[in-house]
């Protein structure tokens, strides 16, 4: 069997929890889904794209799984995440994380 662009391993994201992270952060930030996966690069969509670079990251998802989601490079991605640790300081930035990954009530995850 061929392997797909998302880790097989234990804990590593599926195919749904992609969909679902960004689905959350369109929701939550007022940007289109369509824009988040797009080549925008203002500051506001990049934010928030390498927001969702970080959080898959930190779920068990490699750089390139990531890439082949958004259609970037693992470069691309490594320096999305570094970008935002620099400015992990920044409050703005560590609220749209506490946010994208707080359960919600209809996550089917949620226990």
């Amino acid at each position: 069997m061929p392997r797909t662009p998302f880790a097989k391993s234990l804990g590593a994201p599926t195919p749904k929890d992609y969909d679902r992270l960004v689905q959350r952060a369109s929701e939550l930030s007022g940007i289109s889904m369509t824009d988040l996966l797009s080549s925008k690069r203002t500051q506001r969509v990049s934010q928030w794209r390498q927001s969702i670079f970080f959080v898959l990251r930190h779920m068990g998802a490699t750089f390139q799984e990531i890439g082949a989601y958004f259609n970037r490079t693992h470069g691309t991605i490594i320096h999305g995440c570094n970008t935002l640790e620099r400015n992990a300081s920044n409050k703005d930035v560590r609220q749209i994380i506490i946010e994208l990954t707080k359960k919600t009530d209809g996550d089917p995850d949620n226990q």
